[in-house]
């Protein structure tokens, strides 16, 4: 407390006392206005950090702090002793939260370490003791880094380039945390990612910097951490070299009233999860089922087992998701019911609006040609495909050139024909 009874301790404005009983008040203020609590975390003497909570929307120090006398620090030991100065503290970037009358008691991060991310706990909003609030990525966050890793070999190593490419001036000095991504999560930091080292940029014309990195061939992560002393995001860097899942191969076939889908992966260990899709008429797909990837290296071998539809057509395809976050899908397979099975040719999606998907049967792998007339036997259309043996299936477009109406879709392979009729809308 502020007192000048006892000059001995090197505080000529500030005098111990004893711990008043609504000491508590300090920390939480559940009425009223002004701030609840401030606190100011030190390293050294060192202002590493700031926070202060419940200030009714104030995001600066107050006034009251800023004009207090300098604070005489006594450490003990070896710790280097130092005085705080509050007159430089009113320019000082600061976390802050807004104060809440309510029967909240605290405030918890929405994200591990991340700025601007403070929540009031809440019978909605609840946070368990060393359990992780969420994990912060590089899709969040104010600051701009540029980042590039150039791949070396295993004696040399590889390099990683990054720069603070923009960020408003009150987040400087900006500092970046870099590690190779060898923990338990790819693509996240995690307690067992190796770091390697920090750079500072106190403006935004310093960098960019280099870090040499082993082994070669890892991906490299780096925590953006602002003055205010919390994490702005968290930047994944992939290796030049870094390796997409690869289909070898997606199949089906049908039994009775069952469809077992199964597919052939390689670089296996890329992947994060094969989501299976359907369609009744080649356009418009839907989620049926999800199959999470093994983690094995190498080649590895899926299969999915749903029912077949009562009536109509149904067409299947896998949407692939990466580790690294890229999306790919696959060939389309089509399944006819037991009636359409015996028809050469159906068309999926009739009416049709912007595309036309037609199903069909060959013995074997052959060219064919698709021709669309109008009523009038006017060629709106005219394309050749190759089939394979089975069942095909095929979507073409349909551009400005269809006018609403009844079309002919024809099918050949040179020497037979089949044909059938679909209305565009």
């Amino acid at each position: 407390m502020q007192g000048t009874a006892n000059l001995f301790d090197g505080n000529p404005s500030y005098d111990e006392a004893i711990l008043p009983a609504n000491f508590n008040d300090f920390f939480f203020r559940r009425t009223g206005s002004g701030a609840s609590y401030s606190i100011f975390l030190y390293n050294n003497g060192q202002l590493i950090n700031s926070f202060i909570g419940g200030t009714g929307g104030n995001a600066t120090v107050l006034t009251v702090i800023v004009n207090m006398p300098p604070l005489y620090i006594d450490m003990t030991a070896a710790s280097t002793d130092f005085t705080v100065a509050f007159t430089g503290y009113g320019t000082l970037p600061v976390e802050n939260t807004t104060q809440d009358a309510g029967s909240d008691n605290g405030y918890i991060r929405e994200m591990d370490g991340a700025c601007a991310s403070w929540d009031k706990s809440s019978s909605s909003k609840q946070h368990t003791p060393k359990s992780t609030n969420g994990i912060l990525t590089g899709t969040t966050g104010t600051v701009s880094v540029a980042a590039v890793i150039s791949r070396g070999t295993a004696a040399t190593g590889s390099t990683v380039n990054y720069n603070v490419v923009g960020a408003p001036s009150a987040y400087f000095p900006i500092e970046m945390q870099v590690y190779t991504d060898l923990g338990s999560s790819f693509g996240k930091l995690d307690a067992t990612d190796t770091y390697i080292e920090s750079n500072t940029e106190t403006i935004i014309s310093q960098g960019p910097f280099y870090t040499n990195f082993f082994p070669y061939t890892a991906n490299i992560l780096i925590a953006v951490k602002t003055s205010a002393g919390c994490l702005d995001k968290i930047l994944f860097i992939p290796n030049a070299l870094i390796l997409s899942v690869k289909l070898v191969s997606f199949e089906g076939t049908r039994d009775k009233n069952d469809i077992r889908l199964s597919w052939k992966a390689e670089a296996n260990e890329t992947a994060d999860r094969f989501e299976v899709e359907k369609s009744s008429n080649g356009t418009d797909f839907t989620s049926t089922g999800i199959v999470f990837a093994t983690g094995k290296t190498g080649s590895e071998v899926y299969s999915y087992n749903t029912s077949a539809p009562a009536a109509g057509n149904i067409v299947y395809r896998l949407k692939i998701f990466n580790k690294s976050g890229k999306v790919d899908y696959s060939n389309v397979l089509g399944f006819q019911n037991k009636e359409d099975m015996m028809k050469p040719l159906t068309i999926i999606n009739n009416p049709a609006g912007d595309r036309l998907t037609i199903s069909f049967q060959t013995a074997g792998s052959k060219a064919m040609e698709i021709k669309i007339t109008d009523m009038s036997g006017r060629l709106v259309e005219q394309q050749k495909i190759n089939s394979g043996k089975g069942t095909n299936l095929v979507s073409l477009p349909l551009s400005s050139n269809y006018k609403s109406g009844i079309y002919i879709v024809d099918l050949s392979d040179g020497t037979t024909h089949c044909s059938g009729k679909f209305i565009k809308q």
